[in-house]
């Protein structure tokens, strides 16, 4: 057993650097009717850069339980579009108590010193909607 931790440490210590990271809660919580949004934001690493010449897109998708204003982002619809590693607010409308998935489906440019590459990352948030307070009407 101490040899499967091992080599199972081992394994996780040389498992390359993809060279970016997406930063995203794993789930969040709102209540039914109410606003909420989910911060992503896409941060390269080990000295390389996200391009600032290719798209950044960013596609949502979600069930009959979530309401999303809006299904793609830019790299202009980020917090800071000319940040090295750009924020975004993914919003969305608690539509039914329950838990539901929020599919972040990401496409950017990863460069290094003298080549980019594609990259495509998909994740998934749990949106875990509870019933809004009995004496506290949902916003409109």
């Amino acid at each position: 057993m101490a040899g499967a931790v091992a080599v199972a440490v081992a394994l996780a210590a040389a498992a390359p650097d993809p060279g970016y990271e997406l930063r995203l809660p794993d789930a969040v919580d709102a209540a039914a009717g109410a606003a909420g949004a989910v911060s992503l934001t896409v941060a390269p690493s080990g000295g390389r850069t996200i391009s600032t010449d290719g798209v950044l897109r960013v596609d949502l998708a979600a069930g009959d339980g979530l309401a999303l204003p809006r299904r793609r982002l830019l790299r202009r619809d980020a917090a800071d579009p000319a940040a090295d590693a750009p924020r975004f607010d993914l919003r969305f409308k608690a539509a039914a108590v329950g838990e539901h998935p929020l599919t972040v489906d990401v496409r950017f440019w990863l460069c290094g010193k003298r080549l980019c590459r594609p990259v495509h990352a998909t994740r998934t948030v749990t949106v875990r909607v509870a019933a809004p307070d009995a004496g506290v009407p949902p916003p409109p």
